[in-house]
């Protein structure tokens, strides 16, 4: 049953819980010593620094000294490399249950964009994050994913155009921060949410309708495009055989044709999320030789198994693992062709919180990115196209103080951002003992959830 603009407004009692929450006292004078900060603007490793925070933001910035610090917890930073928190641009909070919400900080990640999933459950998520009742991330949200059919309780079917431009309002009215589109919005409707959501000023995000080419979204101002295989899943693949799409898309790649879409992405300033690393994450999910991943037992125990219960044939199976190779190389082609990418992991059911991040950071070296292009990624990237690197991206005085400490060079190997020491989010030091804590709380939580 397609869900009617009641269906929005019943979400208005919840839009906006408990938005001025106190926030959690943190230490007021933190100060991180002898640290080599990472530069990701231009990778330059600036060696020996102090970073003091104070209350939730970085106060200030200096050359180690053997200045002695009174009322402040003083940390040792020497040998550790100072990062940035890192962001996931695509998660589904409500599908992965609050149990993911610790194991995320554990990991260094410290904001995430929920691209769909139950409004009024995730702002009072936000709202404890906010009060120092709950562990996680800070949150950016969409409300529910929008929808031509509905199949999950997590969608809203838009209708047709001027339905789909009311839903945008009242989305608006209720406070989103910006709005995620699926695969089956009608065309008409796809222009008329995307035409309203620029009056409302609502960045829209996610698949590219089956309908609607990729460079039509691009240039109608679709802000982020999601999963690496939305290229082609619609008007690409029209009159194909499953079968038949790796060898196509490596046409697409030598003919040229990649190119002059990436060039039009980058001039439209077109960022994407591929999801690289959950497509192939799910080709071992879905393949019965492959053992399961130990870390799955951070996964809630009623997503565990979402992916035994499908069952596909080995000749689908096979195209999977042919398809996946190709999706790598127009990752790395966008890259090269300035694209802004973005790290993200659509976790959502088995999907695995927190480490699939630095999974996904590992494949775009893969791809081709650099380190530092993978870490910005993470970092810089998602501040930047969300306008608020005034904030966060960089380490810098006067952002917020969200950074990760690791025991080792990630310009150097970007499977080092894994080596993490410490973690302070929104001023509050997390050591090793901590998050080591916060892991054991996910087990805990995913048992149960």
């Amino acid at each position: 049953m397609r869900c009617s603009l009641l269906a929005v407004t019943a979400l208005l009692a919840f839009g906006s819980l408990c938005r001025n929450a106190p926030e959690k006292d943190v230490p007021s004078l933190l100060v991180i010593t002898h640290a080599t900060i990472v530069d990701t603007l231009d990778g330059a490793l600036h060696t020996d620094m102090t970073v003091i925070i104070r209350d939730d933001r970085i106060a200030s910035i200096e050359k180690s000294s053997p200045k002695r610090w009174s009322n402040a917890t003083v940390f040792d930073a020497h040998g550790k490399f100072l990062i940035p928190g890192l962001w996931d641009m695509q998660v589904h909070l409500s599908w992965t249950t609050a149990s993911a919400l610790p194991a995320l900080v554990a990991n260094g990640i410290t904001n995430v964009r929920d691209m769909g999933g139950r409004l009024e459950e995730i702002d009072e998520w936000r709202s404890k994050i906010s009060a120092g009742l709950l562990v996680g991330p800070e949150i950016i949200r969409v409300g529910p994913m929008l929808n031509g059919k509905s199949f999950n309780r997590y969608q809203m079917v838009t209708g047709p155009p001027d339905e789909t431009r009311g839903v945008v309002r009242t989305l608006k009215f209720i406070g989103v921060d910006g709005l995620e589109i699926e695969r089956r919005v009608e065309r008409d409707s796809y222009f008329a949410l995307i035409n309203e959501a620029k009056t409302q000023g609502l960045p829209v995000g996610g698949h590219i309708p089956i309908t609607v080419k990729p460079e039509e979204a691009s240039d109608a101002g679709q802000a982020t495009i999601e999963h690496i295989e939305t290229l082609f899943e619609g008007t690409f693949s029209a009159g194909l055989k499953d079968e038949e799409l790796p060898d196509a898309i490596d046409r697409f790649l030598s003919s040229g044709a990649a190119d002059a879409m990436f060039a039009r992405f980058s001039k439209n300033h077109t960022a994407f999320t591929p999801d690289i690393a959950m497509y192939g994450w799910s080709i071992n999910a879905l393949d019965p030789s492959v053992p399961s991943d130990p870390r799955s037992r951070f996964v809630a125990l009623s997503a565990r198994n979402e992916f035994k219960a499908q069952h596909i044939s080995p000749e689908e199976l096979n195209t999977l693992k042919r398809t996946f190779p190709q999706l790598v190389k127009v990752v790395g082609r966008m890259n090269h062709d300035g694209v802004i990418v973005l790290a993200g992991t659509d976790i959502a059911g088995p999907r695995i919180p927190g480490f699939s991040l630095h999974d996904e950071l590992s494949m775009l070296v893969t791809a081709g990115l650099t380190p530092l292009q993978a870490l910005q990624a993470a970092t810089l990237n998602p501040a930047t196209v969300l306008h608020k690197t005034s904030e966060f991206g960089s380490i810098r005085s006067g952002l917020i103080a969200n950074l990760v400490m690791l025991d080792a060079n990630p310009l150097e190997n970007i499977d080092n951002t894994k080596r993490i020491s410490e973690v302070v989010l929104k001023g509050r030091l997390f050591r090793r003992r901590d998050l080591d804590l916060l892991l054991k709380k996910t087990e805990e939580l995913a048992s149960k959830s």
